[in-house]
């Protein structure tokens, strides 16, 4: 499957055009592909949890590196390619299901048998964000992420506070995992080819303890002080919360930060400091 003409054939036969409203571009580079399944490092007692299989050129390899592999494929069309091409793998199960509407926690019951699940996806962008902000705010059993994403998104998942990709996501993979960008892929890699460049990017799931009693409110709070990032970290406290002018600059001076400062200014760990000090004061 991994060259443009196979690519072409297989949607061919089964009469079949990419939608770009559901984001499908497919991998035809089998060194990219090789290096996404070294990464992920095979195992026979792993599951692995793929979001968008498309015509299933990960999912085979996938299949062929792991104990199991749970797809998630919202096209239904694609949903029967995958049925038919793939159909002599007894470990692969098909849900023809939205990922972000999905029962996760029963799903992932078909990895009871294996030792480690993890998720090794080519996510479709225009839902990237959604998916990886589901997959690390609720509890689950996955222990690691593998995942292909635009080049942008994958940078403003690893960036440092102070930088303009540093935002809320930045912050949610923070608190929740270890990240670092693998490797780049062209835009070459893909039929249709898209307008921009990706990488592949590995998350790690951590335990990392900064004093935080809710960590739902606490989540809330990050996306609120980036809600509108041209404000200060004041005035998008005075927009989200019943709060006073006055109560935030005392919890600010308490901290030795300045009136002016914005979130993007702040570390994972000072921004827990201040959620703290307003919300989880004794």
């Amino acid at each position: 499957m991994l060259n443009v003409k196979k690519t072409k054939a297989l949607l061919e036969k089964h009469q079949l055009r990419p939608r770009k409203n559901l984001g499908q571009n497919f991998l035809i580079d089998e060194n990219i592909l090789n290096k996404i399944i070294l990464a992920a490092r095979p195992d026979p007692e792993t599951g692995v949890v793929e979001i968008g299989p498309g015509i299933g050129a990960l999912t085979e390899a996938l299949l062929q590196n792991f104990r199991k592999v749970l797809a998630f494929e919202i096209d239904k069309k694609l949903v029967g390619v995958l049925k038919e091409e793939l159909a002599k793998f007894s470990n692969l199960k098909i849900l023809s299901q939205d990922f972000l509407k999905a029962d996760l926690k029963k799903e992932l019951s078909f990895f009871s048998d294996c030792k480690r699940v993890i998720t090794v996806s080519n996510l479709p962008y225009y839902i990237t964000t959604q998916i990886i902000i589901r997959l690390l705010e609720e509890d689950n059993e996955i222990e690691e992420f593998y995942f292909m994403v635009q080049k942008e998104v994958g940078e403003r998942m690893v960036a440092k506070e102070g930088g303009k990709d540093y935002g809320s996501l930045s912050i949610l993979i923070n608190y929740r995992c270890e990240g670092e960008i693998l490797f780049p892929v062209s835009r070459n890699s893909f039929f249709p080819k898209p307008n921009v460049d990706s990488v592949v990017i590995k998350l790690k799931k951590r335990k990392l303890d900064l004093g935080i009693k809710n960590e739902r409110n606490f989540l809330k709070f990050v996306r609120n002080i980036f809600s509108q990032r041209r404000k200060t970290l004041v005035n998008n406290l005075l927009a989200n919360y019943m709060l006073t002018r006055e109560e935030i600059l005392g919890v600010l001076k308490r901290l030795a930060l300045p009136e002016s400062i914005r979130s993007e200014a702040l570390s994972l760990e000072k921004i827990a400091e201040v959620y703290m000090n307003i919300f989880e004061s004794t």
